[in-house]
Formats: C-alpha cells, sequence, structure tokens
C-alpha cells in the first residue's frame, strides 16, 4: 500500500507538470486580482491603487501579502511568477492529497477505502484543474484544516517532543486558516460548544483534548494582529469611502432575482452609494425589505438552493478560468468528452462522499446513546462540517467551490468509526453480499449521470484559444493610453478552427480593427460593438495576427492586461514594433 501511495504521487506530480507546461489557462476575477497585486508588491511597489477592488473587499489583503512573500523567495531561484505561483499550488496541493490518503490509511484501516481514494485524486480533474491552474485562498483553507484535525486526532499518541513540534504546526495553520479566510471562524464556535459540552458532560474527554483545543483558541486570537501586521508591512490602509460593509453578503445572497451568490447589479447599486456608513445605512433596511419581500417559503428555497450549490462540484473544474490559453491540437480533439467525463467523475466521487459521511453521521449517532462516550473529535468534526454548511446555507452568499473546504472533514469523517467506536473495526475480509452491493450502487450512480440531462453535462468547450485575464473596468481597472497613429499587434496560434473571435475594447473609443491570416496574409475586417471588435466567419488552424490601430487624431485609451512576469499569453503584445513580453489583449477565438 506505501508504494502504491507514493507511485499515486509521483503520477500525479509528472502530470500536473505536464498541464501546467502545456495547458496554461487564462485565471480572471479575483484570484487574478491578487495575483497581479502580490506580483507588484513582490517587486517594491506597495501601492494598492490599481484597482477600487481591495478598497473594497479588503478580505483578501492578508492572502495578497502572503502570496508577495511567496514570489519574492522564488524570483531568488529566477522562477517568473507563472512557475512560482504553480510551484505554491502543486505544493500545497499534494501535500493536501497525501495528507488525506495518509489519513484515510492510518484511521480505516482498511487498503479498498484507501485505493479507492488514491484512484480519484488519480484520475479525476481535482489535482489538475481549479487547484493546479488557480492559486487562491480554497486550497490555504483546506491545507490548514488537514493539518488542524490530524493534529487532534494523533494528539494522544504523540510523545512530547511531537506534541511540541505539531502544537507549533497546529496554532500556525489556524492563524493561516483565518486570516486567508475569515469565514472559518465557524470552527472557533465549534470548539467551545464541544468544550462546554464536556465541561458539563464528561471532563476526563475535555482534559485530553484541553490542549489542542487552547491551541486552536490561541490561534484565533494571534490571527487577529496577524492580519493587522500585514497589512501594515504591506502599507494597506483601509478606505471608507469605498469600503463595503460585511452585511452586503447577507443582502446579496438574498436577492429575489439572484440564487444565493455574488450578484454584480447588487454591487453596482452598493457602490454608487458614498461611504461605508452611509452604505451600512441603507443596508439596514435594504436587508429586512428584501426578506420580507422573499416571504418564509421563498427563504427556504433559497436555502434549499444555496445548499444545492454548496454540494455541488460540477463548475469546480473551470471556476475562475476563462478557458485554455493555447491548447494543443491532440488536446483539442478530445477536450469536450473529457472534460464531460472529469464532471461525471468528480460528482460521482462527491455524492459517494456525501452518502457516507450521511449515513456514517446518522449511525454514530444512533449508537452513542448506547456507548454513552461523546469523543471529542468527532463532535468537532462534526460540528465544524455544520457550522460551515449553515453558514454559507443560512446566511452567507454561495458558491461551489466554498464547499470543497469541507474535503478534510469528510474524509475524516468517513474514516473515523474505527477511532470512536472500537467494536466497529473491520476485522476481517468484505464479504460477498457487500462487496456486491458496493459495486451495484457504483453502477447505478454511473447509470443516473449517463441517462441525465444534456444541462447535467454541459463544458465549456467551445475555447480554441484566448487570454481573458483582466484587471475589469467595473473595478475601474487602468486603461493604457495609445498615441495617435499607433497599431499594436499580438499573434495568435490556432490549432483547431474557429468560428467566432473577438477582442476587448474600452467603451467609446475608436480603433481600426485587423485580424490577418498568417499563411495567406487574408486581412479580415473586425466589426465594432459596444465593448469589443468581433468577427463570425470560420477560421481555420494556423498563425493569426490582431492588428489594432489608433486611427483617430487624439489620444484614446485601450484595455490592456498587464502583468511584471507573469506570461499571458504565448506571444507578446507588440506597440509600435516595441515589443511587451507580459502584456496582452483581452482576446477569444471559439468554435
Amino acid at each position: 500500500m506505501t508504494r502504491i501511495i507514493y507511485a499515486t504521487m509521483v503520477a500525479i506530480i509528472i502530470i500536473q507538470v505536464l498541464v501546467i507546461h502545456f495547458l496554461p489557462v487564462s485565471v480572471y476575477h479575483d484570484p487574478f486580482r491578487v495575483l497581479v497585486q502580490a506580483e507588484q508588491l513582490a517587486h517594491g511597489n506597495l501601492s494598492w491603487h490599481g484597482s477600487l477592488y481591495f478598497l473594497r473587499f479588503p478580505n483578501n489583503v492578508s492572502l495578497t501579502v502572503l502570496m508577495a512573500f511567496w514570489l519574492k523567495l522564488t524570483s531568488l531561484v529566477h522562477l517568473s511568477t507563472y512557475w512560482g505561483i504553480h510551484l505554491l499550488s502543486m505544493i500545497l496541493l499534494d501535500a493536501f492529497i497525501f495528507a488525506m490518503l495518509r489519513s484515510v490509511r492510518r484511521l480505516s484501516h482498511q487498503n479498498d477505502v484507501v485505493l479507492l481514494a488514491a484512484l480519484f485524486f488519480l484520475i479525476s480533474p481535482f489535482a489538475y484543474t481549479y487547484y493546479l491552474q488557480v492559486f487562491y485562498s480554497d486550497l490555504p483553507s483546506m491545507v490548514s484544516l488537514a493539518i488542524v484535525f490530524n493534529v487532534l486526532i494523533g494528539w494522544q499518541s504523540f510523545k512530547r517532543p511531537k506534541k511540541i513540534l505539531t502544537g507549533i504546526g497546529l496554532v500556525l495553520s489556524v492563524i493561516l486558516a483565518e486570516v486567508v479566510k475569515p469565514n472559518l471562524i465557524v470552527l472557533l464556535v465549534a470548539v467551545l460548544l464541544v468544550a462546554i459540552w464536556l465541561f458539563f458532560k464528561d471532563r476526563a474527554q475535555l482534559n485530553a483534548v484541553k490542549m489542542p483545543f487552547i491551541l486552536i483558541v490561541l490561534g484565533f486570537i494571534l490571527a487577529i494582529p496577524t492580519s493587522a501586521g500585514l497589512k501594515t508591512v504591506s502599507h494597506y490602509k483601509v478606505n471608507n469611502d469605498y469600503a463595503f460593509p460585511a452585511t452586503h453578503w447577507v443582502w446579496m445572497s438574498y436577492d429575489p432575482h439572484g440564487k444565493g451568490g455574488y450578484e454584480f447589479r447588487d454591487v453596482k447599486k452598493l457602490s454608487a452609494i458614498p461611504g461605508k456608513q452611509a452604505k451600512q445605512k441603507y443596508l439596514d433596511k435594504a436587508l429586512p425589505k428584501r426578506l420580507s419581500k422573499l416571504g418564509p417559503v421563498r427563504i427556504g428555497e433559497r436555502w434549499i438552493e444555496k445548499a444545492g450549490i454548496l454540494l455541488d462540484v460540477s463548475t469546480i473544474q473551470k471556476a475562475y478560468t476563462g478557458g485554455f490559453v493555447a491548447p494543443p491540437k491532440a488536446y483539442q480533439k478530445v477536450e469536450i468528452p473529457l472534460a464531460a467525463l472529469g464532471m461525471v467523475v468528480m460528482r460521482v466521487g462527491f455524492i459517494l462522499l456525501y452518502s457516507e459521511t450521511l449515513l456514517r453521521c446518522v449511525r454514530l449517532w444512533r449508537k452513542r446513546y448506547a456507548v454513552r462516550n461523546d469523543d471529542p473529535q468527532l463532535m468537532l468534526t462534526i460540528l465544524t462540517a455544520l457550522g460551515y454548511i449553515a453558514f454559507h446555507t443560512l446566511l452567507w452568499e454561495t458558491e461551489s467551490r466554498y464547499g470543497q473546504v469541507m474535503i478534510p472533514l469528510l474524509g475524516i469523517l468517513c474514516s473515523i468509526p474505527s477511532l470512536a467506536l472500537p467494536d466497529e473495526r473491520r476485522t476481517t475480509r468484505r464479504t460477498k453480499t457487500e462487496g456486491v452491493a458496493t459495486a451495484t450502487i457504483l453502477v447505478l450512480a454511473l447509470a443516473i449521470f449517463a441517462i441525465a440531462p444534456h444541462g447535467h453535462l454541459a463544458t465549456k468547450g467551445d475555447h480554441v484559444a484566448g487570454q481573458e485575464s483582466q484587471l475589469s473596468l467595473q473595478f475601474d481597472a487602468k486603461e493604457t493610453r495609445i498615441q495617435p497613429g499607433s497599431t499594436l499587434t499580438q499573434q495568435v496560434k490556432l490549432n483547431h478552427p474557429s468560428r467566432k473571435f473577438k477582442v476587448s475594447l474600452a467603451p467609446g473609443v475608436k480603433f481600426r480593427g485587423i485580424l490577418v491570416n498568417e499563411q495567406t496574409h487574408h486581412r479580415y475586417t473586425l466589426v465594432r460593438t459596444k465593448k469589443a471588435f468581433k468577427l463570425k466567419r470560420k477560421l481555420p488552424m494556423g498563425k493569426y495576427q490582431i492588428e489594432l490601430t489608433n486611427n483617430q487624431s487624439r489620444t484614446q485609451s485601450i484595455l490592456l492586461t498587464k502583468t511584471l512576469s507573469y506570461r499571458l499569453a504565448p506571444y507578446p503584445l507588440v506597440i509600435n514594433q516595441i515589443q511587451h513580453p507580459y502584456w496582452s489583449f483581452v482576446y477569444t477565438f471559439s468554435r
């Protein structure tokens, strides 16, 4: 089993390196804004005024500063931002996978369970898509929770030196989790509830976990000055003219026209109100009014809808990505069926995980009255998971990626009966009946997805090539001033025929747009729309050149994406014969 686990990890790492090299994606929205700001800080520019994003939403400041420290470190060995940030993703992601496999093996004592978990990580998109291609707060949070609960489970078996080392790691993990993702405060609430329960019901059990509980509380206390310190060293200052109150996340989640997630129209409405205090006064009236408009029935429906989104994993592959930059020809032939298969594997895997967790929790709840033993690790794991679900279902806005933070909790709950109930430890091999039942469940789950409506398997598989990373005009992204008569060009290689092309522009500017086929030298005139130049016609494979010219007698602004050492596209942007390797148009070729 040890050899199989190590072989699995080696195979995963090899595939990850190939994905990073051959299949870079366009990172967009919040992770890209964090990445650009972190790169800027790493190069010594401590300005936070590149866009309004961090002034409106300061929750990602700590993550940005920590990323900047890492990029400074990787620059010492001359790694570009692209490889530096993906190296960090690989380290955390593979450490998480290895820790989960080790935990499942240590707790369950069942090789078939470990093999199933290893197979899921190897063949599912989990290790090769979002968590590898986009670095954001979800991955550090999962790693931190995995460390916290692994330390809790093994604490009693540790010798004094190991307790000291793991205790330090426990505190640091809690600090990291809280400064990166403040909504993990639910862990602190769960610790306090379990401690109060054990104080009155079983003080012997409380004494057994007293020290790790104290260390967890200490971690949350230290997270407050740590977050403040990170803001201070990076010269970040809160600006209440732009900052949004925390209540706006709750208000957005109950938008009658939304689905419980981020709603741009709500952000736009609130941003028109000057000052944080005025925004809060507006929300004090608007939130009760919105809840009253929904009514009890629709609020209940919204909770169900939000819970469904939270536990859905079918879209996690494409989270925060605008598609591949320039996928190879061979990959594009299998991209759509491969993406659909990956979606099925993820959904089936997590349905089995959720089902097994629920069944074990129900069984443990029934057993606890017979054994009269409240295991604190079990109680804390279950309460944290339930608290996290309740937080995003009843209170906060919801996205499917939020539910992924519970993976370490669910993985532990699916393996923990051997820890909680010694009489349930498996000492014999699985019977033939149990094997047939398990196989039947797997076949039925796959059959359900095979006959499911096409909408359940919808994938963003129409992407041929593109670069969609940008800081967004909604956050007043800085536009680039282009002198009269200047020409901007950028090469693009199509490894699959395309039927649609789009290159974004700032509203109101007047440029001449042409797409040139470099093999045939045919020039296609682009059609101007409100926010972009577009072209609808069949474009064969080959090299093309996007060409925009300021043919006006005045200087105009244009929407470009710029980084310092993060390569956005395979070919540089050229302005008046001067190459800018880390600049790019925002463009898309699709089928």
